[in-house]
This record gives C-alpha cells, structure tokens and sequence, in this order.
C-alpha cells in the first residue's frame, strides 16, 4: 500500500494576523528570458532530465476556469511525488506531458485568471494541487470550503488531491502556509494517534528524520498537547546540531549512534525516512520496547515503496495522510475538526519564524535547481523555498 507523502485537505486557509512579522528570505534572481506560459516536464524514468516546453492555451468549456499558479512550495514532498511516480499510485498520470514525461505535482496557492462558471469569479485565490506549470485548468464543482475538480483524469487519486481551498489574501505568514500547509496535516494527525497511544500507557515517542517539518510539526503538537512523552529523535550527522537546537526533543542522536540509545518503554516508532536500512535498524534496536510502529513519508533519497520485509516489533501501521483526515473530519464534524486544526496550524507557522528561512525563487531555471537539491537530498532542514513561475 502507498503511504502517501502528506498533503492538504478541502479547508480554507485563514487569514493569520500580521503580529508574527515578515518571513525571513532571501531572493534568487534568474536573468534568463522564459515564455509567459510554459511546462517544467520530467523525463519519468530519469529525473535528472527535464526540459521547458511552451504551454498551450486552449479555449475553455462550459463550466471550466482557468488558473494563474501564483507561487507553490518545494519540499521532499514533491520529490517523494516524483520518485513514485510510476509506483501504485502513479502521481505522473495527473499532469502528464509528452510521451515518457511527466510534470511533477506541487501544491501552492493560484489565481483564477479565466472563468466559465458562474459561481467562480475571475481574481478569486484557492489552494491546491496542481502541475510544475503557469497555468492548470480545472472543472469546478462548488464546495462549502472551495472546489472539487470535476476533471476524471485526476480522479484515480484520494479525492483530497484534487479538492482546492478557498484562500485569503497574502498576510505576514503567506510564504510560510504555502510551504507548510502540505505537510502539516500530516503532523497534527500523527499527534492524534500518539495521544491515544499515551492515553494507552505509552512513556516514548522514537522519531526518524527528526530534522523533517513533519517530525518537527509533531514534536510541537505533541509538547503543546503535554502528552507527557519523552522525544527520541535521530536524524542524520550533519543535521544533529539543528535538531538539538530546536529544543524539541530530549535525546538527539545521529544514525550512526543507533546502538548507544536507550529508551523508556512502552514506545511508539514513527518512521519518516522510508528507508529500509534505518527503518530495520531503530525497529530492532527498540523492538521490545515498541507497542506501535507508524510508517510515513519517504524522506530520504535512498526510500522505497513497498515497506520492508523484516521489520522487527509490532506489526507496522502504514499511515496514509489523506485517508485518515478525511475519515476524522467527516467522524466528528468537518466543522469541529477544522477548527482544532486551524489554531494548532497557525501556531506552529508562527513557531517556524526562530528557526526557518524562506528564500524566494522565480521561473524555470531556478525552479529546475531547487528540485533537483532536494531530489539529491541536498537542501539544509532550516531553509525553504518558495516558487513563482
């Protein structure tokens, strides 16, 4: 089964109050010229190849809208998209290009710039989940919280993909939502099962990828919730003094540590790396300490799907983000559920001000740079970037 990388759900984005002051970053200028409309297509069975095609506009039916992408953030989200792209669920088939190529699948904030339905007006900003392009064009069918896209190509997707969410105009923490709205979610439901794991008896929360922005979005929550379980996060050398730095976790250890680690049990394992060698690793290290062991996210550039075989302790849980808030929602009330998350989600985007630098970056080329350090694992854990074509 496909774990799913996180992504966001069919809620609006709140407008957050300006007091939180702007986001630190940095502008990357490109002096390259590129069309006012253009595909970035990846070549499916190499990643290291992509090229820049000119995007057509083709004449809008009934009932269709046409979106400006305003700017989108770049995460190992996006690159655990291309790298399964062909897998299960093949994330290539939702914006396909020319024959062996796809456009990667990111999520960011657009502008209706021409509209054939009448309950969407031209200039209105939603959330999504749209192409490595200028320019998507969707099916609207109106929803309290937004749209779903009508488009049956995209269909073959969890419904949470191709729901857009009604958007606020940019306030002081614009750049940060746009990066970290994707991922959050993830965060804030893993602290509902770890809740009811502590609530269980569980003493310990073992975390992999500790320098990710969902291990550190969970370590938030599950502080901000006392659930009273003490940290152990692992994460990789060159990133231990980061994540020590947070002051989130109580015992930080790099990878190749493992093995003078103890822990307090009963523990929960969350697996954020997808890789099977770390993943084999902590579970035997701990397996007699561990009551629950989750899967999710795919992390680092060595992950695989399917999960590996072997894996020592409880049976693992393989966490699939969309699925499981989709079932919470609608189990309590799309309106009670949403409201938690909203609150706890702006708090953590604010929290992200003491530790993480947005840089901006604008067109193709830079574009097809930012990605391609993230595919090779290169980009630093305290620096985000945020795309306008």
């Amino acid at each position: 089964m496909w774990a799913g990388g996180p992504t966001p759900h069919g809620v609006p984005v709140p407008g957050l109050p300006a007091t939180a002051g702007p986001p630190a970053r940095r502008t990357k200028e490109m002096a390259v010229s590129h069309p006012d409309r253009w595909d970035l297509i990846y070549k499916r069975d190499d990643l290291t190849v992509s090229e820049l095609r000119d995007a057509s506009t083709p004449d809008l039916g009934p009932g269709e809208v046409r979106l400006a992408v305003e700017k989108f953030g770049l995460t190992a989200n996006n690159a655990t998209y291309a790298r399964f792209g062909e897998s299960d669920i093949p994330f290539f088939d939702a914006f396909p290009g020319p024959e062996g190529y796809g456009r990667v699948p990111v999520w960011g904030h657009v502008r209706v710039e021409e509209s054939r339905h009448p309950e969407i007006a031209v200039g209105e900003r939603f959330f999504g989940y749209v192409p490595m392009s200028t320019h998507h064009v969707v099916a609207p069918q109106v929803t309290p919280r937004g749209f779903a896209d009508g488009t049956p190509q995209r269909h073959f997707l969890h419904p949470w993909y191709w729901h857009f969410e009604r958007a606020a105009e940019p306030d002081a923490l614009d750049d940060r939502r746009t990066l970290i709205h994707p991922v959050y979610p993830a965060a804030y439901n893993l602290a509902d099962m770890l809740q009811r794991q502590a609530e269980a008896g569980a003493r310990t929360l073992v975390l992999t990828s500790a320098s990710s922005k969902v291990a550190i979005g969970l370590a938030e929550e599950a502080a901000a919730r006392a659930l009273g379980l003490t940290t152990v996060a692992f994460t990789s050398e060159r990133n231990a003094a980061f994540v020590g730095g947070l002051g989130l976790y109580d015992t930080v250890a790099s990878y190749e540590d493992l093995a003078s680690v103890s822990i307090e049990g009963p523990a929960v394992f969350v697996d954020l790396t997808g890789e099977a060698t770390w993943r084999l690793a902590v579970a035997e290290r701990f397996a007699d300490k561990l009551v629950n062991t989750t899967l999710i996210g795919f992390t680092h550039p060595g992950a695989q799907v399917p999960p590996p075989p072997g894996l020592q302790g409880p049976a693992a849980e393989v966490f699939f983000t969309p699925a499981v808030e989709w079932a919470v929602a609608e189990a309590e009330g799309p309106e009670n559920y949403y409201t938690r998350y909203d609150a706890s989600e702006r708090r953590f985007l604010e929290s992200t001000t003491s530790w993480l630098t947005i840089e901006q970056a604008q067109g193709p080329e830079a574009l097809a740079e930012v990605f391609g350090d993230l595919l090779a694992g290169k980009q630093p854990p305290d620096l985000g970037y945020v795309l306008r074509p």
